[in-house]
């Protein structure tokens, strides 16, 4: 590894240093999750459409949230780092999109169905490929940037993945425990993660004139 990778790495773990990005994104997949439990268990439409529409709004503001909230506390106590960013082409863009639209609409489909599309075989191969890519992303990255914290949703991503295929639970469930478990364990870890970074970076008196 070259220096200029290792800048680039040291740059990425400090993102994370704080736990901002756990502690808010948790939530958001937590409030994503946990209604989708609900509602299997249950048989309430109307929390199947909230998380639904959870999914649509939160994850866009989780994003101004994070920013917001390492304006007011991080970067006031470290400072600001950034790293240019090598462009995505445009035919991953155009991939990612596909990719989340046909997930999207599927998932759509599935909670006005009376019975969900993605029930049986083809639905438990979904769940595995998500959880199990999931659980390899959060690995990979607890190795790369050297926060073995990560290893803690790998864990949650592994254990979702494995109750859904063990238990035969229908697929919006699944998928509810999923997200709800790695909402958890995120916000778990994030805050421990921030309580740390606040302990060792206390905020710099005001100066006075």
């Amino acid at each position: 590894m070259n220096e200029i990778e290792r800048t680039q790495q040291r740059t990425r773990g400090y993102w994370y240093s704080d736990g901002i990005t756990e502690l808010v994104g948790g939530v958001a997949l937590a409030l994503v999750g946990l209604p989708m439990i609900v509602a299997s268990r249950t048989g309430i439409d109307a929390l199947s459409t909230i998380a639904l529409i959870g999914m649509i709004v939160l994850f866009p503001l989780s994003a101004r949230a994070i920013r917001y909230l390492k304006d007011r506390i991080t970067h006031q106590r470290t400072g600001y780092v950034k790293y240019p960013r090598p462009s995505m082409s445009t035919q991953r863009k155009a991939l990612l999109v596909i990719l989340f639209a046909v997930v999207g609409i599927v998932i759509i489909i599935s909670f006005w169905r009376g019975e969900s599309v993605l029930e049986g075989t083809f639905g438990k191969a979904f769940l595995l490929g998500s959880g199990g890519a999931m659980s390899v992303a959060f690995a990979v990255r607890a190795v790369r940037m050297r926060l073995p914290r990560f290893f803690a949703s790998a864990a949650a991503a592994a254990a979702a993945t494995l109750v859904t295929l063990l238990t035969g639970i229908e697929f919006n469930e699944g998928l509810g425990l999923l997200l709800a478990l790695l909402g958890v364990t995120s916000i778990i870890t994030g805050a421990y993660a921030l309580s740390v970074y606040l302990g060792r970076h206390p905020k710099a008196p005001a100066e006075t004139p």
